[in-house]
């Protein structure tokens, strides 16, 4: 793990201290080394690293510089083709760091080294010949990269605050487009810092800089591809085979491991796959807040937690850790004083994080992601058997569905599908009492506690909404959920959160190759029999307990805690009163917020801690709505 930093000024010279200033903003995680290089010049350049040592070689991928001193490289990379680049390169890679074979790569392919690379990375290069900066994040975005354009000058930093620090004069204006993201139900992909100054690079780009212009572009995109003709057992072992690889290229690390773990598929995939890859060795887990079963908690979390115990026993190399009692756990704005100005990321992790870190764990497994696609549910092949004329089979799939509870009466399931299709008008008519999800979402946006002059076009905003979840196909389901829906902000902040604890999160489920394969499936594979996520449940037999690999989601049991929520919700309105100003008022709507604390607490909740954060930082005098 390691956050990187670039400044390129290409008319004046800037003061070298600006980059240990920079690197003063990681000083909170307590790195096990900082490095600097000022290069003078035109344009003059400075770059700069601090670094985690949590992989093999990781000590030696510094700032890196080739023989010729012309390119130079600062990366945050956990390469998983190292081998696959080091035959392609012609170099021995067992005693390069990750850093150094990027380098390579960038000497053989130029800027279209991102196609060729493969795992979490961002790097940042600059080629003095060409006077150039080149840089790229991952496919996924699981590494994060946020850059400033000032008239003559290109920052860069993967550490937020390190843009904000004295003498880069980046203006602390709030962003529009950020207000809309922490206050309207949108399902924004994109992690957007909230200053108006700064960017984020999307995943799956790359950029480059010269004297002239930047250019943004992508060098990855999903796509759909058939897959060579097999049978469906033939497709299902392919399927394993990547999953088992996408499990053991996470597992590389100097230091144990650690995993979340819930009750869910993704998790137990994970773990029953690591567990038996790093068998003897210990495999640590977190689950939920963290906490263990006792006298307080037992009556409603004793069901849940014992699905965790059960499957247990079939992992004798995993230790479940807990903590004695819960930790307060801050739904937003928890992380802000890091993140160097205001947030709604969440402490959910902190706990996790925590005990992961106690035993000495530097990277976490997550099957978080996995839903997105390579688990995911299939629901819209009835839209696909529609389509394609296999009304039989369609009535089949519904019963069966029904069967295992995830459906009404097959007949009125069948009668809407043809309505939604056909008739979209009429469907949505008949259907405007019974869809809570749409109905919802319009309210949050009619009744938005932005001022309308933020958010002008909220009917154009409810159809967007809604395009985002008309889904008649599963690959349109999945792309969506991969693309457009979220993965990138989620990653993100989870990336800055454990950062805070020395640890670094991975996500086999988000494997490139795995996602790509997967994604082209045929979607009888993925809801077969009525049964949802159908291929994924075939890869876990033999890993977790037979009542987790067959349950249905509804059958998940949480407890229900909408009373703490007012409690909270009613607290934490008195503190955002407290320092409303008019400044405020300009815009937010504090009639919409109080109804709103009232009518969706749940959602009312998240928006009073994201204010606080804002008029937190309001008060230093540094940020300005």
């Amino acid at each position: 793990m390691s956050t990187i930093h670039a400044v390129i000024d290409w008319q004046t010279d800037f003061d070298e201290q600006i980059l240990n200033r920079m690197l003063s903003g990681s000083h909170y995680w307590k790195p096990d080394i900082e490095r600097h290089r000022y290069l003078d010049g035109s344009p003059s350049v400075g770059l700069a690293k601090a670094s985690l040592f949590n992989r093999p070689l990781s000590e030696l991928d510094s700032i890196i510089v080739n023989q010729t001193e012309s390119v130079y490289l600062v990366s945050n990379a956990h390469l998983d083709n190292r081998q696959q680049l080091a035959t392609e390169l012609g170099i021995d890679a067992s005693a390069l760091c990750d850093g150094e074979i990027i380098l390579n790569a960038y000497e053989h392919w130029g800027v279209d080294t991102a196609s060729h690379l493969l795992g979490d990375f961002v790097f940042i290069i600059w080629d003095k010949n060409k006077k150039e900066l080149y840089c790229a994040r991952d496919h996924l975005g699981v590494k994060s990269l946020f850059y400033v354009i000032q008239n003559s000058r290109v920052i860069l930093s993967n550490e937020h605050q390190s843009l904000l620090v004295d003498g880069l004069f980046i203006e602390k204006n709030i962003k529009k487009d950020w207000l809309k993201t922490q206050f309207l139900p949108l399902a924004g992909n994109e992690f957007l810092s909230p200053f108006e100054s700064i960017s984020t690079l999307p995943a799956g780009h790359q950029m480059i800089v010269n004297g002239e212009q930047h250019v943004v572009s992508p060098y990855w995109s999903l796509e759909s591809k058939p897959l060579p003709a097999q049978s469906d057992k033939e497709y299902l072992f392919q399927l394993k085979k990547l999953l088992t690889v996408a499990v053991e290229r996470r597992l590389v690390s100097g230091y144990p491991l650690a995993a979340e773990l819930s009750e869910g598929l993704d998790s137990n995939a994970v773990v029953g796959y690591a567990s038996e890859q790093l068998n003897p060795k210990t495999l640590f887990t977190m689950s939920f807040d963290g906490v263990e079963l006792n006298e307080q908690n037992e009556k409603a979390w004793r069901p849940v937690y014992q699905e965790i115990f059960d499957a247990m026993t079939l992992w004798p190399n995993v230790k479940p850790l807990w903590l004695a009692s819960c930790a307060p756990i801050q739904k937003s704005g928890a992380h802000s004083e890091h993140f160097g100005g205001p947030s709604s990321m969440s402490s959910w992790f902190d706990s996790r994080c925590m005990l992961a870190s106690e035993q000495g764990c530097r990277t976490i497994l997550s099957g978080w992601g996995g839903d997105h696609c390579v688990s995911g549910y299939g629901d819209e092949y009835v839209y696909e058997l529609f389509s394609q004329g296999k009304l039989l089979t369609l009535y089949q799939h519904l019963r069966a569905r029904q069967k295992r509870g995830r459906g009404g009466h097959p007949m009125k399931s069948f009668i809407l599908i043809t309505l939604e299709t056909l008739f979209p008008k009429l469907y949505k008519l008949v259907t405007k009492k019974r869809n809570h999800l749409r109905t919802h979402l319009n309210s949050l946006v009619l009744n938005s506690i932005l001022q309308d002059h933020v958010n002008p076009n909220a009917t154009q905003l409810i159809e967007r909404i809604a395009r985002t979840y008309q889904r008649h196909s599963v690959k349109e389901r999945d792309y969506s959920e991969l693309i457009s829906v979220g993965v990138q902000s989620r990653i993100t902040s989870t990336e800055i959160c454990a950062r805070r604890y020395r640890c670094e999160f991975r996500y086999p489920l988000l494997d490139k190759e795995l996602i790509e394969f997967a994604y082209n499936l045929p979607s009888h594979l993925k809801s077969k029999n009525g049964v949802e996520r159908f291929m994924f449940r075939e890869l876990l037999k033999g890993k977790t307990t037979e009542r987790i690999r067959l349950r249905v989601k509804a059958d998940v049991l949480t407890p229900d805690n909408s009373e703490s929520i007012k409690q909270e919700v009613e607290q934490y309105l008195k503190d955002v009163n407290k320092y409303w100003t008019a400044e405020f008022d300009s815009m937010f709507n504090h009639e919409r917020l109080i109804e709103l604390c009232k009518t969706h607490p749940h959602v009312a909740l998240r928006y009073l801690q994201t204010t606080m954060s804002i008029q937190k930082h309001i008060r230093t005098g540094n940020v300005h709505l």
